[in-house]
């Protein structure tokens, strides 16, 4: 395996890292919700997916070690603009947070900041040029919308609607690491496939 594959890996790595940890996070946040009502089992199968995802990370990362060390070369304009999306996103929070608290609406927190983590994977897409975020986007877009407007309406219990963003956005962690997982294991076979051809 040549110099460029261990660069090339670094970001699907770091990208399945990151959505185990926020996989972690929802579950956690979606379990609180429910309070025992699903008996864990909702939890008990993201368990089983993050465990997934940790031995999968650690066979890979090992793997990369291997690698001879080159400097990554990211595109400047687009990890720019990756951190404004991102420093973004996290202003809104802060903002939409204050504004619940202060309208004592703080119910919508939930589903609020499921909308603004939805929203995010847009201009992400445009910038790396990435169909799949509209997808997640989309996904998690849809649920957040869903569960201001169950909230608004009193549709149903609150702790009940939380649950459902959660979890929502805990598939949407999922899948995008399942994603990074497809992304790992292309570049792996391509190396391969070049490397019997030479």
């Amino acid at each position: 395996m040549d110099k460029e594959l261990k660069t090339t890996l670094d970001k699907p790595l770091g990208g399945l890292s990151l959505m185990t940890l926020l996989t972690i996070i929802w579950t956690i946040v979606g379990e609180i919700s429910l309070k025992g009502e699903d008996f864990y089992v909702l939890g008990f199968i993201f368990i089983l997916i993050l465990f997934f995802f940790t031995s999968f990370y650690f066979k890979f990362n090992k793997r990369k070690k291997f690698l001879a060390k080159i400097q990554n070369q990211e595109d400047p304009k687009k990890e720019k603009l990756y951190w404004i999306i991102l420093i973004t996103e996290g202003v809104a929070i802060l903002v939409v947070q204050n504004i619940l608290a202060n309208i004592n609406k703080d119910e919508l927190f939930i589903p609020c900041f499921a909308l603004i983590v939805g929203l995010h994977f847009f201009p992400l897409a445009k910038v790396f040029d990435r169909k799949f975020d509209y997808y997640i986007g989309t996904w998690t877009t849809f649920f957040a919308l869903s569960g201001i407007y169950l909230t608004i309406k009193h549709s149903m219990h609150q702790y009940i609607i939380n649950a459902i963003v959660c979890f929502a956005c805990a598939t949407a962690t999922t899948l995008y690491g399942l994603y990074m997982i497809s992304n790992i294991k292309k570049i792996y076979a391509d190396e391969i496939q070049t490397n019997a051809s030479r």
